[in-house]
């Protein structure tokens, strides 16, 4: 074997190894099941790491409809385990009427109980901090009440100091006040006061200790993101020394989180719009590796989005990783070298780039399923633990339209197709061309789904899209590319012309000084039934 060879191999191997210690741990997002936000992380006496998040409800109707508590933990960093609602607003009686505005919570531990703490407001409309306590950290939580001093704020955080003194923090106006709790942990000793020096405070403060020093974290007022700031004191009530930036912004405008040490390595965890494409409020907890330097300072924090490779799991929920894949061909034999045992793979997650063919047979036979997706939910589609060899490849795609098969569902919300009004989700459907369809049932005014998309001015573009309606379906289904108001393009069609067959239909056009346009799933004013959008294609003529 000659030296270059040589070279190649081993630069080969080094950068497998690499990317597969990178992904010793679950990847982000953390939940894939829901939508999570506000990741509020502890280590309690068990060993196991807890996070207390909120949650975001689907589809989006905007942060007031946020509501009920999961808890998740893990010993591994790469098997979650989701506890359950612990709590929900109608468990609330003092809260107010309409449900909802279950914000950021917190959790603490003190003389055997955990009290865990959220913001909601009461029948007038005012923000109080609930209390609810256990003696278990993620079950059996009972309503106390709420704290006393603590009203007119949100996004509480309690931190509990080595001799046992328990702070609250929390938030009124963007500003960020604290005070010390009574032995109770539901009444402030005195009053809360301002901190000084987190003046770029915005929301979501997280108070911890290390080495002697405490530290605060929150996120800041930049626009339209918002990142992730810290200072550190010497005392837990300030004064305060701003430190500056770790997080860098994420896809969406909020950045709330925490810290927390997990067998020797620190870690931070914040949310992301990943898993919904970006909608600010369907948000997803995801957690990265936290580095000190020797002075005590916050390393800027290297954030890592999905997956660098084709990532097998043995749950549907994306849990238990059995391991992950470079591109090649894999018979039975090397499937089980690489960790993939055959015939219990549930869930796979694909890289932009990546195609996955799955075979029910060793040596490539058998039926046959490709994915080229980003989170596959293998049961749902009916292939689950019968994978016995498959094939990893690379494409590259010309196809503007992100999702264009709409095969990326969470909660019934669409993945990058956004809408505020209409609950359109994908199903399962052996006609499509992937293995879902969009589709709408419903009766009344115009609903739309949209994806914006940017092209190049002065470009011509081929455009084409499959619409299929359901027999005995009132009214059209339409798919329309809009430039602000005008439509460039625009394709409907009704039961009577052709019912339970799909139709493509195709387009043409030059986008002229057009840098945006709006590709958009909608029906008549008189629509009464059931309706499909499929295999969206938007690509340089």
């Amino acid at each position: 074997m000659n030296k270059q060879l040589i070279t190649f191999v081993v630069t080969l191997l080094f950068i497998t190894a690499t990317q597969l210690k990178s992904q010793q741990r679950r990847s982000n997002p953390i939940v894939s099941h829901m939508f999570t936000a506000d990741a509020s992380a502890h280590v309690w006496d068990d060993g196991r790491l807890y996070v207390y998040p909120s949650t975001d409800v689907a589809p989006s109707k905007g942060y007031s409809t946020m509501d009920g508590y999961h808890i998740f933990s893990t010993d591994d960093m790469i098997t979650w385990t989701d506890h359950g609602e612990i709590l929900h607003s109608r468990d609330v009686s003092w809260g107010i009427d309409k449900g909802g505005l279950m914000w950021a919570p917190d959790c603490a531990y003190k003389n055997g109980t955990y009290y865990f703490y959220f913001p909601h407001k009461n029948k007038k409309g005012v923000w109080e901090i609930g209390v609810a306590a256990s003696k278990s950290p993620a079950a059996n939580f009972e309503l106390q009440g709420y704290v006393n001093g603590g009203n007119a704020y949100c996004d509480p955080c309690v931190f509990v100091d080595d001799n046992g003194q328990a702070y609250l923090y929390a938030v009124q106006d963007a500003k960020c006040d604290a005070a010390k709790l009574k032995d109770n942990m539901m009444e402030i000793e005195s009053e809360m006061v301002h901190q000084v020096g987190v003046d770029e405070h915005r929301e979501g403060p997280f108070v911890f200790k290390r080495k002697g020093k405490y530290y605060m974290l929150y996120p800041d007022h930049k626009r339209p993101y918002n990142e992730m700031q810290y200072s550190m004191s010497d005392s837990p009530l300030g004064p305060w020394e701003p430190k500056g930036a770790i997080l860098e912004h994420n896809n969406i405008i909020t950045m709330h989180g925490s810290m927390v040490e997990f067998k020797g390595q620190w870690y931070i965890f914040y949310h992301n719009g990943d898993l919904s494409g970006g909608i600010a409020t369907n948000r997803s907890i995801c957690f990265d590796p936290v580095n000190f330097n020797e002075d005590g300072t916050i390393q800027m924090v290297s954030k890592s989005l999905g997956v660098e490779l084709p990532t097998f799991h043995k749950a549907i929920n994306f849990n238990e990783m059995l391991g992950i894949l470079p591109v090649g061909e894999y018979k039975k034999s090397k499937m089980q070298k690489a960790g993939i045992q055959v015939n219990v793979t549930s869930s796979i997650q694909i890289p932009e780039g990546y195609v996955v063919e799955c075979f029910e047979k060793n040596n490539f036979k058998g039926k046959c399923w490709t994915f080229k997706e980003d989170r596959i939910d293998l049961k749902a589609i009916g292939c689950n633990n019968v994978i016995s060899s498959l094939k990893v490849s690379k494409t590259q795609s010309e196809n503007l339209v992100k999702n264009p098969s709409f095969e990326l569902t969470t909660q019934k919300l669409v993945k990058y197709w956004r809408s505020k009004t209409v609950q359109c989700t994908s199903q399962l459907d052996n006609t499509a061309k992937g293995y879902y369809s969009l589709q709408y049932e419903g009766i009344g005014s115009p609903r739309e789904i949209v994806q914006q998309v940017e092209i190049t001015p002065n470009t011509d573009y081929k455009f084409s899209v499959m619409l299929k309606v359901k027999s005995g379906t009132i009214g059209k289904v339409i798919f329309d590319a809009k430039e602000g108001g005008d439509e460039i393009c625009k394709f409907d069609l009704d039961a009577e012309t052709k019912a339970d067959e799909w139709i493509e239909f195709k387009s043409v056009f030059n986008s002229g000084d057009t840098k945006k346009i709006n590709l958009r799933c909608t029906t008549t004013t008189d629509f009464n039934g059931t309706c499909c959008w499929d295999n969206v294609v938007l690509k340089v003529k």
